[in-house]
Parts: structure tokens; sequence; C-alpha cells
């Protein structure tokens, strides 16, 4: 992995963290992951090494310092939204998911109440009307969505970030219906 793949790759682990999609126990496997893909950072070398029952009491110090020496900063609610919906776009591009309108279906769940992100939000207002024939969902959204420019990030290292979001789509196509408050 060169500095920029690394880079990429925390910068998309931060972003998780801050959408609350990417917990202290997510980082060993990542490290482990940007070993394997020929990472010789100390401090991923180090991650590697925990528990996936660590704190962030372990990990923030490692976290912080390879951020710093690779130049990473925290991104706010839309560019954390962006790297959230380019990480999807690449993962959903290797591995399609078995629902209609995945992207949307995530990126809703990154707009709680006060989320300050315009993508996840109008993504949010669309997914309640998924699966019912209220309202026809406009599909330019979700074709938007999955055109997203890649991170150019290996498939290993992809599909350990995006293992937290993954989880959070339903297994099986929901029923139609509205949902209704």
């Amino acid at each position: 992995m060169d500095d920029a793949a690394v880079r990429m790759a925390l910068s998309v682990a931060r972003a998780a963290e801050y959408c609350g999609c990417f917990e202290p126990g997510d980082w060993p496997d990542l490290a482990v992951s940007m070993l394997l893909e020929g990472s010789e950072d100390a401090e991923i070398a180090e991650l590697a090494g925990l528990s996936r029952q660590v704190s962030g009491w372990d990990t923030e110090p490692l976290v912080a310092a390879a951020c710093e020496r690779h130049g990473v900063s925290t991104s706010g609610a839309d560019e954390s939204t962006n790297l959230m919906a380019r990480l999807m776009a690449d993962e959903l591009r290797a591995r399609p998911a078995s629902v209609t309108s995945p992207m949307i279906r995530l990126l809703a769940r990154l707009a709680p109440p006060d989320f300050e992100s315009d993508l996840a939000n109008q993504c949010l207002g669309v997914e309640e009307y998924l699966d019912c024939d209220c309202v026809q969902v406009d599909p330019v959204l979700e074709a938007e969505l999955g055109l997203l420019p890649t991170l150019r990030l290996p498939a290993p290292v992809v599909r350990t970030l995006a293992r937290p979001l993954r989880s959070t789509l339903p297994a099986a196509q929901p029923p139609r219906g509205h949902r209704g408050p």
C-alpha cells in the first residue's frame, strides 16, 4: 500500500468513526488488511495486534499518530458522508446487494436528527418510500451514487471498512408496503 492509499484508508475510517459506523474494535481488522496489502506503518502494525474487544483508550493514540504522520485530519459531516458514499459505491460494485437502492438505504442511516449532511438527509427523505407504492422514487439518485469516483483502495481494505455499514442492509428485499410512523 502506498502512502496515498494509507492516507485514504485512514481518512475513510475516521469519516466512518465520525458517522458512528466504525468502533475501536474495527481498527485491528482494518490494520490487518492494510498490513496484508503492504503497509509498513509502525502504528498500523501495533493496531493489528490488538483484540476486537479493545477500547478507544488503546486505539486512539495509535490512530492519532498514524493520522498525523500521513496528514489525515478529521472530516466534517458533508465530507464524511461523501467518503462513506464512495466506500459503499466501491463495495457494491464488487459485491452487489440483494435489495433495491442499497446506497440510499445505507446513507439514510447516517442522517440521525441534526446530522449536517445534505446528501444523508436527502437519502433519509427518500428511503421511507423505497418499499411502498405511495410515491415513485427517482432512480437517478441511486444511479448517481453508484457512479461516485472510486477510493482506489485494495478490495480487502474496502471490505473491512464497509463491513459495519453493509451489516445494516436488510439480508433480503423488504416486503412491499408503507412502513408509516
